[in-house]
């Protein structure tokens, strides 16, 4: 199905569309700062953020994965506890009650400001994205430039026992330089395209109010498969 908007900037430019009503933004961006005197051996903060350009009712299931990735709970936003750290993220929601696929901008026409910033300034991103069954054939799909990220990405899931493939079709593997998972510092992302079925086992209630709410052993497992291969990095 072809994009509405040719771009965000179009997208925020159409009076249909009002913050709060149609959308929603929500992002955090973490401060850095340093205690204690330089050193000689000081060591560069290690920048990173996840994203869901197409959350809320746009590809269900992403805004809640990427605030769990990111280290927060996806219901109450309490950190997570488990040594993982937390990161930067940025959410983009559709919230209308029907047809919020035409807020859906694909990512390398994503020209959001705030976006392009956040990623900007991180050395590593992951973004996800919600596909069809049939395009994600029964896996996960990896894709992105930054490919050091992806392999440890695809490692930690198999790992943890979850079916996932490098994406070889155009449409997946997020290959373009214009992707906004591909502007980071170090000029790449990874991206992950999951299927509707998948992306509905993650929750015992696969509902807009509920999902939130009731994440599952199986979101959890993909969750910290994805926090441990950030933090490898």
């Amino acid at each position: 199905m072809p994009d509405t908007y040719p771009s965000m900037t179009a997208l925020y430019k159409d009076p249909l569309n009002v913050e709060g009503t149609t959308y929603a933004r929500r992002w955090l961006r973490h401060e850095w700062r340093q205690v204690a005197e330089a050193q000689a051996t000081h060591m560069s903060e290690t920048r990173s953020i996840v994203l869901a350009i197409h959350g809320g009712g746009i590809e269900p299931g992403t805004s809640e994965i990427a605030l769990a990735a990111a280290g927060f709970h996806p219901a109450t936003l309490a950190p997570a506890e488990d040594g993982l750290g937390t990161h930067d993220f940025w959410l983009f929601e559709g919230l209308l009650q029907t047809d919020n696929h035409r807020l859906h901008v694909t990512a390398s026409n994503y020209d959001e400001p705030i976006a392009t910033k956040l990623v900007g300034n991180a050395l590593r991103c992951i973004s996800l994205h919600g596909c069809t069954d049939d395009h994600a054939n029964g896996k996960i799909q990896l894709g992105g430039r930054d490919e050091g990220l992806r392999d440890l990405i695809l490692e930690e899931l198999l790992a943890a026992g979850i079916d996932a493939e490098i994406a070889t079709g155009p449409m997946l593997a997020g290959r373009q330089k214009e992707n906004i998972a591909n502007k980071t510092a170090g000029c790449g992302g990874a991206q992950l395209e999951l299927g509707r079925s998948y992306r509905k086992s993650l929750f015992d209630a696969d509902t807009t109010a509920q999902r939130k709410n009731t994440t599952n052993d199986k979101f959890r497992l993909l969750v910290r498969a994805l926090r441990t291969a950030m933090s490898r990095v």
